[in-house]
């Protein structure tokens, strides 16, 4: 019984009724840590902005073995939308967390949390591995996936203003310097009407100490809504109306 609950065809059913969305999360489910909901929720987030043509590139910061990249680019193949999927990762695992990232963080990474950019060996998944699902298995146009290899800190900076304008950016970094590089490279390219989704917000403190920051330094009263336990997002000032809200 455990097995079906936890099965691809489980998340098909949690797609539905859209047929596309289910067999989008079908397809993710073995290449990705999120929940169902998450998933469900990151595709209608991106047919929002879709449909609503809040312009801009896709984003995703934290890619592990592509599932929620692969949720986000099957809607925009879904769409017939031209849109470029940028993907940032180190494609070696998380690196060291810092001073800001807590006890729980320090335990997680086996005691290596000095900051330091080196991988402590979890979350782990290589470009070549992460091509393959996207390009080779599911077909993903090769011209509109863009793989930006390395820690945030050498990636970010150096590509964010070669990406324009951003719709939908998802940023799953877990620490606090990973995720505060993002925001304040990022969200400033994010579109009025954009997304904005944290994976992590509601699972480690350094992802909501850095967010709570930039939101509070930056003036944005947005309501972050909660998908699940872990992860929640917001619209870039105005909402763009008729949006699903995942409210657990």
């Amino acid at each position: 019984m455990q097995n079906i609950l936890t099965s691809r065809w489980m998340w098909f059913l949690k797609g539905l009724p859209s047929l596309p969305r289910a067999s989008a999360m079908f397809a993710a489910k073995r290449y990705t840590m999120t929940t169902p909901q998450r998933c469900r929720a990151l595709w209608d987030v991106c047919e929002t902005v879709m449909r609503k043509n809040v312009p801009g590139a896709f984003v995703e910061c934290g890619v592990w073995k592509g599932g929620s990249a692969a949720i986000m680019g099957l809607a925009l193949r879904h769409a017939a939308d031209a849109r470029v999927l940028h993907l940032f990762d180190s494609f070696e695992g998380l690196p060291q967390p810092g001073d800001q990232d807590g006890e729980a963080a320090a335990v997680y990474s086996g005691g290596h949390a000095a900051g330091k950019l080196a991988s402590i060996h979890k979350c782990e998944a290589g470009l070549a591995e992460v091509r393959s699902y996207l390009i080779d298995q599911l077909h993903l146009s090769e011209k509109k996936v863009r793989f930006h290899v390395g820690w945030f800190q050498n990636t970010i900076r150096a590509d964010a203003p070669q990406i324009g304008p951003i719709a939908a950016l998802r940023l799953d970094g877990d620490w606090y310097e990973s995720t505060l590089i993002c925001l304040e490279h990022l969200y400033p390219l994010l579109s009025p009407g954009g997304v904005l989704i944290l994976d992590d917000y509601f699972c480690w403190s350094g992802c909501r100490k850095a967010t709570d920051e930039f939101r509070a330094k930056q003036g944005i009263t947005a309501e972050l809504h909660q998908i699940d336990v872990d992860s929640g997002f917001w619209w870039k000032e105005n909402n763009p109306g008729n949006i699903p809200r995942h409210n657990p």
